[in-house]
């Protein structure tokens, strides 16, 4: 039988982790460099890594493919374990 699916809140707190994690092991960008870089105000970057935020999915389309990965991945992977 299939893994049971994500409900909302356990999505956007990987989400979060994930967004955490690509951030620092890519070379320790600050949460405002990503910012800057992805055109998005400082806060928002530090809510959704805190998980106080829910982005947009054009924000989580512009952060998977900053990241180089998959909405799917980004949302539904945990990218810590798969290092």
């Amino acid at each position: 039988m299939g893994k049971t699916p994500l409900t909302e809140p356990e999505m956007y707190a990987l989400l979060a982790k994930n967004l955490s994690y690509l951030r620092k092991s890519q070379g320790g960008l600050s949460q405002k460099a990503v910012s800057r870089i992805l055109h998005l105000p400082p806060k928002t970057i530090m809510n959704y890594e805190n998980c106080r935020a829910t982005p947009l999915a054009y924000a989580v389309l512009k952060l998977a493919d900053y990241y180089g990965c998959s909405v799917e991945d980004l949302l539904t992977k945990n990218l810590i374990e798969r290092k």
